[in-house]
């Protein structure tokens, strides 16, 4: 299984997959053909980085589409998405960082200070930057249900947040939620009021784009 196969890449490319509302007013409509493709590429960027299966990567970026590309990627190839909200400062990043070891950041370029002020000795990659899609698409790692596709942390309310993995089925799991919680329809526009990197939005993102691409 691959969702970043078996939903993004399977929908029809001209579909609406985003709606994009800038912070000057502007809207922008982004096809499912759009995001495959920018998704594949930031993925071939990633191999080319040595990020691959099992490995961790962050992403502290707001409610931008490079968010949703950022994540498909990850699924793309195997790699393991650990959202965080832009609400989250140095201390609470460096806490993450030091349980999931990993690999790279994604950040938006208003979050890069932050986020080396964690102490993150790592790599770590700012949007907007064209350069992060140059690389050739890479192609849909073949994956096991069990395999880790995400990580959410707890709230913290009984003691500190840990950390939750999720494996590739939790994705095709949560269609059940889109069609029979949420009752998305195809061509229905879905808006998740959820901050990028609450454990709410990824969900709920991936689970209408299921629903949307049925």
């Amino acid at each position: 299984m691959n969702f970043a196969r078996d939903v993004v890449d399977s929908a029809p490319r001209a579909r609406t997959a985003l709606v994009a509302l800038a912070a000057d007013g502007s809207r922008r409509e982004i096809e499912f053909g759009e995001v495959s493709d920018r998704s594949a590429r930031l993925a071939g960027w990633l191999l080319a980085r040595g990020i691959g299966p099992g490995h961790v990567v962050i992403t502290v970026i707001g409610n931008r589409p490079e968010w949703v590309y950022a994540m498909v990627a990850c699924f793309r190839i195997g790699a393991v998405a650990l959202p965080c909200t832009e609400q989250l400062r140095a201390a609470d990043l460096a806490m993450r960082i030091e349980r999931v070891d990993p690999r790279i950041v994604l950040c938006d370029e208003r979050d890069v200070e932050e986020v080396k002020r964690s102490g993150f000795d790592g790599p770590v990659a700012a949007v907007p930057d064209e350069r992060l899609f140059d690389a050739d698409p890479a192609p849909a790692a073949e994956l096991a249900p069990t395999d880790p596709a995400l990580i959410t942390f707890t709230s913290g309310t009984a003691g500190e947040p840990k950390p939750i993995r999720h494996g590739q089925r939790y994705l095709d799991g949560q269609r059940v939620q889109a069609e029979h919680w949420f009752g998305a329809r195809p061509d229905d526009l879905c808006w998740c009021t959820a901050a990028s990197g609450w454990s709410k939005s990824a969900p709920s993102g991936g689970s209408t784009s299921w629903s949307g691409s049925a």
